[in-house]
């Protein structure tokens, strides 16, 4: 009895003592962060084809607003019932651009499909975003990257999703 005793009092010193390592590591780690060694620095909110494309957009349509990098689930609500399952189908994915009118309303979503929607995982999140925005009753537009419109297509498309809502 006395030897269990004395292994249980050991084994609750270790954890003790991880304990306060731990804590120890998390002090030091807070303390760097509150003396402004910060790792983060600052990227690009969009790669360079995407800049050329945005620039397209808002030449094509100045009486809309033009929102680049959107999460779905900023433009698309899941329902009240099983929000929880619903919404984390689309909590990690977003478009690479929404048009809206001036109001806010969404109209379209635009993707610039690249070589990397090929991929297994780009395909099932590809799916997933199609269904939940046309659900949501919004235009899902899907241009591969070395076929976007001209500024003139634009806004024949845009004026069809206009007049569609």
């Amino acid at each position: 009895m006395a030897t269990w005793l004395i292994g249980a009092m050991g084994a609750s010193a270790l954890l003790l003592a991880a304990w306060g390592l731990r804590r120890a590591w998390q002090n030091e780690r807070t303390a760097h962060l509150l003396d402004g060694g910060l790792p983060y620095h600052a990227r690009p909110i969009m790669t360079p084809t995407e800049l050329k494309v945005y620039d397209r957009l808002l030449h094509a349509l100045p009486e809309y607003m033009i929102f680049a990098q959107v999460q779905v689930s900023r433009v698309v609500e899941s329902p009240p019932e099983n929000n929880r399952y619903w919404f984390n189908l689309i909590s990690r994915l977003s478009y690479d651009f929404v048009v809206c009118r001036t109001d806010g309303t969404p109209l379209a979503a635009i993707e610039i499909d690249d070589a990397t929607h090929n991929l297994p995982e780009r395909i099932d999140a590809d799916q997933r975003k199609n269904r939940a925005t046309e659900a949501a009753g919004i235009a899902m537009l899907r241009w591969p990257v070395d076929a976007v419109p001209n500024v003139r297509d634009i806004r024949r498309i845009i004026a069809r999703c206009d007049h569609a809502r």
